[in-house]
């Protein structure tokens, strides 16, 4: 309410991209141009898991709706999918051609979708990692894709 800062998160290499909370606020979610992701307790600023398996830089990262897992896309063309309890990486999301430009999960959690500069967009099933449907047919890069609400 008074705008000052509760909390400064120090980033493991060169600078964050993205930072998201959990859907209880009591997480935070960071993506950085190093091939890691955080998880970070908001009350005191502690780094609970460093997510490392991808090549290169971490472009999106966020929360399923649940608050239990965790998804990050990255320039290495691949995301994946992460236990936030543990940090342990559930499974990894390969097929894209290009770098992935973001991932998100469906409203129910059940589905990923992921956008890449290899112009498609694929659904993903969040609990086995397979691929279900690719969606092509634009001219260029896919920066975001999104679930849309009913």
């Amino acid at each position: 309410e008074s705008g000052e800062c509760l909390q400064t998160l120090r980033a493991q290499g060169p600078r964050f991209v993205s930072a998201v909370f959990s859907p209880d606020g009591m997480l935070a979610l960071t993506a950085s141009l190093n091939p890691v992701a955080q998880i970070w307790r908001v009350d005191s600023g502690k780094c609970l898991h460093t997510l490392r398996g991808h090549q290169n830089s971490v472009h999106s990262a966020v929360f399923s709706p649940d608050g239990e897992r965790v998804i990050t896309a990255s320039q290495d063309k691949d995301a994946k999918i992460w236990c936030v309890k543990t940090g342990e990486c559930l499974h990894t999301l390969s097929g894209h051609a290009d770098a992935l430009r973001s991932a998100t999960y469906s409203p129910e959690g059940k589905l990923v979708l992921t956008a890449s500069d290899d112009h498609t967009a694929k659904v993903w099933c969040a609990e086995t990692g397979e691929c279900l449907r690719t969606l092509t047919g634009h001219q260029g890069t896919l920066h975001s894709a999104k679930f849309l609400l009913h």
